[in-house]
């Protein structure tokens, strides 16, 4: 089998042959043609992986030959070596010019450019693995994201649905994930009581896994509100659930909340996530005044022995509750500013009736802030207004 094809074009018949002669004896395949227009007749029968060209001859130059061959889309990788009788620099540069990959100047002897040849053939060979190579990882990361694109949309399955509306309250979100898929997760299920069970997370790091985990903590959030008890009896269950499932290194922060429409309070547990901010008669609109609802605690998934504690917090008709993941407040600028809560909490000072519209005004408001620095990191956006 031919190591590979070499078509020698030069209009000296002598030294076609003395050079097909060396070729064919070295296991190439050799092509010949005595100027530029027959190369190209050559080249429409068999497609030859290299081209030794005479730089003068008649009918087509070298160079003009060089010059269709690197034009055309379906030949410019065809490798490309002139033989010039112009020696020096100035005309190595100038063949080089016209898009050659080589020269060789005349006279030349055969072994030296055998030698060539042979070097041309390894540098061939290296890039065919390259082509191939990058042509297998192009279709790997094709596939990959075509399986991304599917894991973002069966994520997004996962939130509840917009517009929605829970036994007296109604509620948006925004979801931004850093890659297209992320570790954020909330959810808000209507109880039997009346009552309606919240909650929001991150999960630690980026991508599949964090979204794998986000699903699981989802899934056990529901269960344990079936189970029924209250914010601290789901927080107990949820990291007993994830110290089980996960790896030593995940965690997940949560903020956990149930509104008893009744009492017109919120009972909640906080296990390491940002505070949500209690915007007072904030589903009227306009300017309006705001609290943290604070709490310390672990996160979920560190150990399964680890305390939390159930706070309360009044929550009357029209008040305004904001969740959100740190990626919404943590980006740095370049002046190393963050938005942070006290940030956060300016914006929500007067936002619009709406929880649409409201959510609309603090994602742009923050993206405003942190201009030019991106969102770097999975961001989520809970607003809920309790109804009149």
């Amino acid at each position: 089998m031919a190591k590979g094809v070499v078509l020698v074009v030069d209009d000296e018949a002598p030294i076609r042959d003395i050079l097909s002669f060396y070729l064919k004896r070295a296991g190439y395949q050799v092509l010949t043609a005595g100027h530029g227009l027959e190369a190209l007749d050559e080249m429409g029968r068999l497609r030859p992986d290299l081209i030794i060209s005479d730089l003068r001859m008649p009918e087509m130059s070298g160079d003009e030959l060089c010059k269709r061959v690197k034009s055309d889309p379906a030949t410019r990788d065809i490798y490309f070596i002139i033989l010039s009788a112009l020696d020096g620099t100035a005309s190595r540069i100038g063949g080089l010019s016209l898009g050659a990959d080589d020269m060789i100047p005349k006279p030349f002897h055969a072994q030296e450019v055998l030698a060539k040849v042979d070097s041309t053939f390894r540098l061939i060979a290296m890039q065919k693995e390259i082509k191939r190579q990058n042509k297998e990882l192009m279709a790997f990361q094709e596939r990959v994201h075509e399986e991304m694109e599917l894991a973002a949309a069966l994520q997004m399955g996962l939130l509840p649905k917009l517009p929605g509306e829970a036994l007296g309250t109604r509620y948006t979100h925004r979801y931004l994930p850093a890659a297209g898929i992320g570790g954020d997760i909330y959810a808000v299920l209507p109880l039997a009581d009346g009552s309606t069970a919240m909650m929001i997370a991150d999960v630690s790091g980026h991508g599949v896994t964090a979204a794998l985990i986000s699903a699981m903590v989802k899934t056990s959030f529901e269960n344990q509100v079936r189970l029924g008890g209250e914010p601290l009896t789901w927080a107990h269950g949820m990291n007993e659930d994830l110290c089980r499932s996960t790896l030593a290194e995940q965690f997940a922060t949560a903020w956990l909340g149930r509104l008893d429409p009744a009492e017109d309070r919120i009972r909640y547990v906080v296990a390491g996530h940002c505070a949500p901010l209690r915007i007072v008669r904030g589903a009227r609109g306009g300017l309006q005044r705001s609290e943290v609802l604070r709490g310390k605690g672990f996160m979920l998934g560190l150990d399964p022995q680890l305390p939390f504690v159930e706070h309360q917090a009044e929550f009357l008709a029209e008040d305004r509750l904001v969740l959100y993941t740190d990626g919404l407040v943590e980006v740095e600028r370049e002046d190393r500013a963050m938005l942070e809560e006290a940030g956060l909490r300016r914006i929500c000072a007067e936002l619009p009736a709406g929880a649409e519209e409201a959510a609309d005004v603090v994602v742009n408001q923050a993206r405003a802030f942190n201009h030019p620095a991106p969102f770097v990191d999975d961001v989520t956006l809970v607003i809920l207004d309790r109804k009149a």
